[in-house]
């Protein structure tokens, strides 16, 4: 379903898995259309689908916008660019090589998530290179029609990671520089999968994004959020898996034990019991924990986990 939030911008739920409410993408209209993210390549089908039920022609869509080439964000791009061959994709340089050619990706999200998992995320289709040219920090795209977007470089996340800023309201699409907020699980939970999180950029851009937004912001996990209190509760959610996830690699526990608890914690806030949690937030937590570790213990010199 594409819903319109105001005259330029609209939201498509990509039903990611087959669940609502959990990856969105983001349509931005002035004369000339962005896709900002795009979902799994599962989700081809249905985003395409809401584009052309919005009025979108296949001559209709001038740019893909990947945030970065994480799977839930950029995994459909290579059956977009198919379908909406005059779209130019615009993404970091570091992100680029992946979506020309997604193997190495695929193998490496193979190793990390398994190839059950895997296969319900599609593996993502190559870009003729044509299409794809590399975007970096503080670059504008004019939409026209009094609509512009200016890329904010907040590596966090991942180092090829790009937020939006659409510069008439100073309304920022995240991508994944803030924690997941599901609307049907609600609680905060902090973005930090392996391989390249790293916590002081993390807080950096937080910092920047707060600086930049003050009309809210449009996250792809999920929906709407208002207020720069929201980048307060973020950096307070990062210290605070800080210290559980340090104290816990000092006590010689497993990834997995400290994901448990931090799994039961979570529900806890919900107010639910930790077997009503949904997979696609405990697997949310799973992989923030897994980067988590990794940091840590790349910081104090200890290697990869």
């Amino acid at each position: 379903m594409i819903t319109r939030l105001n005259d330029f911008i609209s939201i498509i739920d990509t039903i990611a898995l087959g669940h609502p409410n959990v990856v969105a993408a983001y349509l931005i209209s002035g004369k000339e259309k962005a896709l900002v993210d795009m979902g799994f390549e599962s989700s081809a089908d249905k985003v395409i689908v809401d584009l052309e039920s919005s009025g979108v022609t296949e001559d209709g869509l001038d740019y893909l916008l990947p945030t970065h080439v994480h799977l839930d964000h950029s995994g459909s791009c290579g059956s977009l660019a198919k379908k909406f061959a005059r779209a130019s994709i615009r993404v970091h340089p570091k992100g680029e090589p992946h979506l020309v050619n997604p193997t190495k990706l695929w193998q490496a999200a193979t190793g990390l998530f398994g190839s059950r998992l895997m296969e319900e995320y599609g593996m993502p289709k190559p870009i003729d290179p044509k299409q794809v040219r590399s975007i970096g920090d503080e670059e504008t795209i004019k939409l026209g029609e009094g609509v512009t977007l200016r890329s904010l470089w907040t590596p966090e996340h991942a180092s090829h990671h790009l937020s939006y800023v659409i510069e008439e309201t100073d309304t920022v699409l995240t991508g994944d520089a803030i924690g997941v907020n599901y609307p049907d699980f609600p609680v905060l939970i902090p973005t930090t999968p392996p391989t390249s999180f790293n916590l002081e950029l993390a807080l950096e851009s937080l910092e920047r994004i707060r600086q930049t937004a003050q009309d809210g912001f449009l996250a792809p996990h999920f929906g709407i959020m208002k207020g720069t209190e929201l980048i307060d509760e973020n950096v307070k959610a990062l210290k605070v898996w800080k210290t559980k996830i340090e104290r816990g690699v000092k006590e010689g526990r497993s990834t997995e034990a400290i994901t448990k608890t931090l799994q039961e914690e979570t529900s806890a806030l919900c107010g639910r019991p930790v077997t009503s949690m949904p997979y696609y937030v405990t697997g949310s937590i799973s992989r923030s924990v897994l980067g988590f570790v990794r940091y840590l213990r790349f910081s104090e010199g200890h290697g990869p986990t």
